[in-house]
């Protein structure tokens, strides 16, 4: 029989809690394999009128499904680098007198970095209308602005209009997309049941389409063109519908009540922070069985920043 004396044991216990220790400091980092996905990820300073501190990409913290994902590579969209492809897009079936409102609209995008480009466009019957080339001329873009038609019946499909918009949007290289939406957010183009945000299937068809494009859309609430502005239903329908879009492209909405926003100024600026600091996020996606879309989830664990993202993604299958 063999006997362990105890200098042995002793020895031994002291190498398996060193192992132990070396285990516990080191840190548990996810697997490196995946396809890599692009999405656009905004930092926000939790300190009111402050802005953000510069990222690193240790600072990003990626999960699919709960399962922490590892980042490859981020790219800081901000100054000479705001790479920015802007769509103003417009839902014919709201009042008339947002052209109130153009005068604020005018402002922002003239003070968009000159990197940026932008486009008008108008949602009619699951499609959108008007120049579909981006420009960099501000001016020749914000011609493009006119009075929407203001019957609801116009505005059916607003939802499709945005699918349709993402479908055919090209690649964005190193450029990153955002849509600045004015609408009511109702739509009864398959009824009123299916107005609500969880009933509507060409929301849910809008938000995979806009997620797979890399499009953060920033809804602003305007008035329903109408008598629909006087059913309370159909509004919270309506505004809930946005308030989801925006949440998961990861962007913001913004209502002023029950009424178009007297001023557009401040939510605007608001959207301007946001856009002025942004990133490219590149990680690793694990991957299914098929392409398809996999909820994912944006933070981080640095304090007095907020990071806001898409909460799904495509995922190719790995090739």
């Amino acid at each position: 029989m063999r006997f362990i004396t105890f200098n042995r044991i002793g020895a031994l216990t002291l190498a398996l809690a060193a192992a132990g220790c070396a285990a516990a400091a080191t840190p548990q980092t996810p697997a490196a394999e995946g396809v890599p996905v692009r999405i656009t990820v905004t930092a926000v300073s939790r300190e009111k009128g402050q802005e953000p501190p510069a990222l690193k990409k240790e600072d990003f913290l990626i999960y699919q499904s709960h399962q922490r994902r590892p980042v490859l590579d981020i790219l800081r969209e901000s100054g000479e680098n705001n790479k920015l492809d802007l769509y103003i897009v417009v839902d014919e079936a709201i009042q008339t007198d947002v052209t109130l409102d153009y005068r604020d609209i005018s402002n922002f995008v003239h003070e968009l970095p000159s990197t940026a480009r932008v486009g008008v466009l108008f949602g009619l019957n699951g499609t959108v209308t008007g120049p579909q080339e981006l420009t960099g001329d501000r001016e020749a873009a914000l011609k493009a602005l006119r009075i929407p038609l203001g019957r609801v019946g116009a505005g059916g499909g607003i939802y499709l209009s945005l699918a349709d918009l993402a479908k055919r949007l090209p690649p964005a290289g190193d450029r990153r997309r955002a849509i600045v939406f004015l609408s009511s957010g109702i739509d009864l183009y398959r009824g009123v049941l299916d107005s609500q945000p969880g009933l509507n299937p060409d929301l849910d068809l809008a938000i995979q389409r806009l997620n797979r494009s890399g499009v953060t859309v920033y809804p602003i609430y305007v008035a329903p063109a109408e008598h629909f502005s006087h059913s309370l239903f159909l509004v919270s329908n309506g505004q809930s519908c946005l308030a989801r879009l925006a949440d998961e492209t990861g962007g913001e909405a913004f209502f002023e009540g029950l009424i178009t926003p007297i001023s557009m100024k401040p939510f605007l600026e608001e959207i301007g922070r946001h856009l002025n600091d942004q990133y490219l996020v590149t990680f690793a996606a694990k991957p299914g069985k098929k392409s398809g879309y996999e909820s994912i989830r944006v933070s981080t664990e640095l304090s007095g920043v907020e990071l806001t993202g898409p909460s799904g993604a495509y995922v190719p299958v790995e090739k």
